[in-house]
């Protein structure tokens, strides 16, 4: 009895380690309309704000060949930008994935800068029979689900219709019979949207149904689409109810993030503490964009839950919330720059400390860009001794753009983003033109700024002043200077 209880000890820890060993999963194929391109395979790492990371670049090569691993621990849902395209897969450890990859397609600058274009999403192609088994199983799920959720959902919703919100799961339960524990617990999560529809008057047995258990997928697409669709705005429905009243009250005297979580935790239905936190980040998350809280207040939720959420997944999508929230914010570091100028001189932002600048993002095929060049340039010679202005120009071929500065005798620092891309994403640039202005010290002043045509000039003014004003006191601290009558 002791050597079978040793045994089982001595078992159990490299059972629990199996679980969590990395595996090599390997991507590879053949597109030679790809040749020469990386294609950027990405994840997304915060279920919140749908924030994504790289997972691996993949490189074609000159034929047109690909080939590239990477060590996975669990199943991962992951995505390739294609352009017009955007595939997705998932990827399973210790599988080698033989994919065959849609017509290359590339965007239009146009596409590449208008906020509202969204790629064609796409499943991968798998050629190799192996590997297909999940992403099969997968797929023909979310199909039966999403063709009786359609043909259903005004029925269960407007009847309340538990009774075929349960027929419809047990029928697609009967067909979808993979036994692969991550499609058993996606399909848990993805039936919550039926459930949702079902129990639209007792919100919370659909929420204990979808979410019971004590471990918790937070980025399976099925969770972070059920659980988006269940908690957004949370905060509004919650705080009016009798078992959120503490909660508001606490969080109305701005109390610390592990104090809203302890009183969040006795409510029963959130007493798993991961599922009780990240319903918190989510309604501070929604709360600091809806206007009706104090943001420096949720910033603060956000520091302080990066340090002391109940675990690392917490930790680590709080200090991602954190991080979104304030990046770009007014008084933060502007992201600093290295750019070549059309003339191909390097300039980098630390070249400007000193000066006020007035960033701005264009393409030389915008309507709006060439109206705003052109105010521009009036700036410039209005306010050259006070602002520096700075253009980036976003178009892929920059000899467009040298021939217009040429033309127009414009006389201030031109920068081709080709160098550096990332400059795109460090601004967040989703529409163009856009502005900041950045002050003396590297910081930004105001973020975005107005346009030229916007009142520019006395909005900027104003924030010239107000930062004289705070450097003088910085330098002065106890003195009364002509700023304060």
């Amino acid at each position: 009895m002791r050597l079978l209880l040793y045994l089982i000890l001595g078992f159990l820890p490299s059972a629990l380690m199996a679980q969590h060993t990395q595996q090599w999963v390997t991507v590879k194929g053949h597109a030679p309309a790809y040749a020469g391109y990386d294609l950027v395979m990405r994840q997304v790492v915060n279920p919140i704000s749908m924030e994504e990371a790289d997972l691996m670049v993949i490189r074609v090569n000159e034929q047109g060949h690909f080939e590239q691993g990477i060590e996975l621990t669990e199943v991962t849902p992951a995505s390739i930008d294609m352009g017009k395209y955007r595939g997705h897969i998932f990827l399973e450890p210790g599988k080698t994935y033989q994919l065959m990859l849609p017509p290359f397609s590339p965007r239009s600058d146009a596409e590449r800068f208008n906020p509202y274009f969204v790629p064609k999403d796409i499943d991968l192609g798998i050629v190799n029979t192996e590997a297909q088994a999940l992403n099969r199983c997968l797929g023909e799920f979310d199909n039966e689900l999403n063709t009786l959720y359609n043909a259903n959902a005004v029925r269960i919703f407007s009847h309340s219709d538990v009774s075929l919100a349960k027929s419809l799961i047990q029928e697609i339960d009967s067909t979808q019979t993979c036994s692969h524990p991550y499609f058993i617990r996606y399909k848990q999560y993805a039936y919550g949207e039926l459930l949702m529809l079902a129990h639209k008057r007792n919100k919370r047995k659909a929420i204990y149904q979808t979410f019971k258990g004590d471990s918790l997928n937070f980025l399976m697409p099925s969770f972070r689409r059920t659980f988006t669709s269940y908690f957004k705005s949370f905060f509004n429905y919650y705080f009016s109810t009798a078992k959120g009243e503490p909660l508001r009250e606490a969080f109305a005297n701005r109390a610390r993030f592990d104090t809203l979580s302890m009183l969040f935790r006795t409510d029963t239905l959130f007493a798993n503490p991961e599922l009780a936190e990240l319903v918190l980040l989510k309604g501070s998350y929604d709360g600091f964009y809806s206007g009706r809280y104090n943001q420096e207040a949720i910033i603060r939720i956000f520091q302080q839950a990066s340090q002391y959420g109940c675990t690392q997944k917490i930790r680590e999508i709080a200090a991602g919330l954190y991080a979104r929230v304030t990046w770009l914010r007014v008084g933060s570091d502007a992201p600093p720059f290295t750019l070549y100028r059309l003339d191909g001189k390097e300039r980098s932002l630390s070249d400007y400390e000193g000066k006020f600048v007035y960033l701005n993002f264009m393409h030389t095929s915008n309507h709006a860009c060439k109206e705003d060049l052109q105010l521009l340039n009036i700036l410039h010679k209005q306010l050259k001794r006070e602002l520096t202005i700075v253009t980036v120009i976003m178009d892929e071929d920059p000899s467009v753009a040298e021939q217009m500065v040429k033309d127009n005798k414009f006389r201030w620092d031109f920068l081709h983003y080709g160098a550096m891309p990332k400059v795109a994403l460090d601004y967040r640039i989703k529409a163009l033109p856009s502005y900041y202005v950045i002050d003396p010290n590297q910081k930004l002043r105001l973020s975005p700024a107005p346009s030229p045509k916007e009142s520019f000039v006395p909005i900027f003014l104003d924030a010239q002043r107000n930062y004289r004003y705070e450097e003088l006191r910085k330098e002065q601290p106890g003195q009364k200077s002509i700023y304060d009558l």
